[in-house]
């Protein structure tokens, strides 16, 4: 074998090598040698604010930067999304509709440690996006009705007061809705509800239920103004007759009427 040393300084110059940098502005974006499993490497982005130094994805993670945006509201990956969230004690901020993960730290002697840990979370999280965790349909009929209801609902309010796929608060992080619309110290809660078949709608259904009565024995019942069940009945998975129950049980946590999709217009004065 070669000398054990060389082979230690090869691998060693040519794995940093791979790194690399960029000046933007007052933000140093650094370029890692993290890849995911789509061939995409990870920048990270590091500013000064005030007396910390900060490490920041730049909102690409969520933005598409690295050409897929990861699914949390796939219920499996984002029980692995919450893991390394957690793991590496990434938080999570955001603003004017991007959502932006980050560290900071004091010392800069401590800053290579924040890099190792948000590359490492960033290039996990990616590669895992790509295993499809439902099959292909249940997934396309998710993703098409979300931005579908997410452009309508945008448009309606114009974009203004509203976070979409958003946890109820960082104490309920696993319960999630698909529009928080905030109006002075009132908030109004909407969840989607579709499935490509009976059985996807039903677990859709199931999950908004027990959501939306988390949140009314939460400390912010008093502050919810609506609550929104909008359920896609133009889906192949809508069954009135077999959800019948499971409708109504839906309807004694939002205290109102589910909203179909197909008569979405009666939103105008529930969400205005």
């Amino acid at each position: 074998m070669d000398n054990k040393e060389n082979i230690f300084k090869i691998i060693k110059e040519e794995f940093c090598s791979l790194w690399n940098f960029k000046e933007r502005g007052d933000t140093l974006e650094i370029i890692t040698p993290f890849s995911t499993t789509n061939a995409k490497f990870i920048s990270v982005f590091v500013t000064r604010k005030t007396n910390k130094l900060i490490v920041t994805d730049g909102g690409w993670m969520m933005g598409g930067e690295y050409d897929i945006i990861p699914d949390i509201d796939d219920e499996i990956f984002y029980r692995i999304y919450e893991h390394y969230l957690n793991y590496y004690k990434i938080k999570v901020y955001e603003h004017v509709g991007y959502k932006y993960y980050y560290k900071s730290i004091d010392e800069i002697e401590l800053l290579s440690s924040l890099v190792y840990d948000l590359a490492h979370f960033m290039s996990s999280i990616i590669s895992v996006s790509q295993i499809e965790f439902y099959d292909y349909k249940e997934k396309s009929e998710r993703e098409t009705f979300k931005n579908d209801a997410n452009r309508f609902i945008g448009n309606l309010l114009q974009n203004k007061n509203i976070i979409f796929n958003k946890e109820l608060s960082q104490d309920y992080k696993a319960v999630r809705f698909n529009a928080i619309i905030t109006q002075g110290p009132k908030i109004k809660l909407v969840r989607y509800i579709t499935g490509s078949t009976t059985s996807y709608f039903l677990s859709s259904l199931t999950k908004a239920t027990v959501d939306f009565e988390i949140a009314n024995n939460s400390r912010f019942n008093s502050h919810i103004a609506q609550r929104v069940g909008l359920i896609n009945d133009t889906a192949q998975g809508f069954a009135e007759a077999h959800l019948f129950r499971h409708i109504h049980a839906l309807e004694e946590h939002t205290k109102r009427d589910i909203v179909k999709w197909s008569e979405r217009d009666t939103l105008i004065p529930i969400l205005q």
